[in-house]
């Protein structure tokens, strides 16, 4: 037993010094959604009859009918943002909890799909990793639609982050303290990857759930999009 337990206790000591050891950022913006578009999504969510022809461009985008980045226009402003020339390899998670909320969901400029975690429990641990090119333009900023956002009802049943631990490259980099608000959070990370992109490896950031804001009726907890912003575009 005991040299089960010596295992354990340093594998947590590490990781409670591991999270004291980095920063813990706030959000340096909080981007509400117009009623507008969520009453759309609401419509959406419980298949009424809509008139899609009456949508805006940006009805359009939010319900991820078309792949392109009105999304991001409307919360980076207009003109070039980092998805004009930023790659991603692959969006994987360590659990999801059906495929249709696999951890793909949380990339797919849509806010009508979410990665939703898929163990027992609040998913405390539980994580999606985003993989990038060494080629990739460098990132400065993490922009997260926390909870379900789809509709007001769901984001109040399901859980949403309140704190995640942010790795770069698998080491702890930072606490991102999360509100608890529909809004599009951004976060301002320092620069991530790499200048020199000739000879450059490949990179990563992983979003660990610290901890959660309850749900009102389920304890899943739920992440709609993590998009990102940064240079060396243009």
């Amino acid at each position: 037993m005991r040299s089960f337990l010596l295992p354990l206790l340093c594998l947590i000591a590490s990781n409670l010094y591991a999270q004291e050891d980095v920063p813990v950022l706030e959000p340096q913006e909080i981007i509400m959604l117009p009623n507008t578009h969520l009453e759309v999504c609401d419509r959406v969510a419980h298949k009424a009859n809509i008139d899609y022809n009456s949508l805006t461009d940006l009805e359009y985008a939010l319900l991820g009918f078309v792949e392109d980045d009105r999304v991001l226009s409307h919360f980076y402003g207009c003109g070039c943002s980092w998805y004009c020339g930023g790659q991603i390899d692959s969006v994987t998670a360590s659990s999801a909890l059906a495929d249709r909320y696999a951890a793909e969901k949380a990339h797919d400029f849509s806010i009508v799909t979410a990665w939703v975690e898929g163990v027992e429990g609040n998913g405390v641990g539980e994580y999606i990793k985003y993989a990038f090119p060494g080629t990739c333009p460098r990132i400065t900023t993490v922009l997260i639609h926390n909870g379900y956002v789809k509709n007001w009802d769901v984001w109040r049943d399901n859980g949403r982050v309140k704190k995640l631990l942010m790795y770069y490259n698998d080491e702890p980099y930072a606490i991102l303290n999360l509100q608890d608000t529909i809004g599009l959070q951004s976060f301002d990370v320092g620069v991530l990857g790499y200048e020199d992109k000739d000879s450059a490896p490949a990179w990563s950031i992983k979003f660990e759930i610290l901890e959660v804001y309850p749900g009102d009726k389920y304890d899943d907890t739920v992440i709609t999009e993590i998009y990102f912003d940064g240079i060396d575009v243009h």
